[in-house]
């Protein structure tokens, strides 16, 4: 590892929009691949957020779509527990769950992802496992 690698590696100051957005990539990115599909999902997911009204999602969504990419999913999950609030923290976890459960099941990656994510943002297992029952409900066919 040269000098240079470690300065890319400090985390990016971010808001919580940018986080938010991040928890979705995460989980969109969990298998080192981003299908269009999952990256329109998650643009469609954040224009019904409020936290994105009268933001400008698309500049937001590239610095959160470049941090993932660059720092990885894993690294990334990490800084999710600087989001400002509990119920923040609980969106983030529901939106990646939301993101991982819309492509019929939950692979490997994106299982690692979600459970650091769940420890990272401190989300009980009962209100993990009450976000996953809904969520369950919502893709099934």
């Amino acid at each position: 590892m040269g000098f240079f690698d470690s300065l890319k590696r400090k985390p990016l100051k971010v808001d919580d929009q940018q986080l938010l957005l991040e928890a979705m990539l995460c989980v969109a990115f969990a298998d080192g691949d981003d299908q269009y599909e999952e990256t329109q999902l998650v643009r469609a997911f954040a224009a019904t957020l409020p936290e994105f009204k009268n933001a400008d999602t698309y500049e937001i969504y590239e610095k959160a779509e470049k941090s993932v990419k660059l720092h990885g999913a894993l690294h990334r999950v990490k800084e999710l527990g600087s989001l400002s609030s509990p119920t923040l923290k609980e969106k983030a976890f529901l939106l990646a769950m939301d993101i991982a459960l819309s492509s019929g099941e939950i692979d490997d990656g994106e299982e690692a992802v979600l459970s650091d994510m769940a420890q990272t943002l401190q989300i009980s297992e009962e209100t993990a496992d009450r976000i996953a029952s809904v969520l369950m409900m919502k893709y099934a066919s």
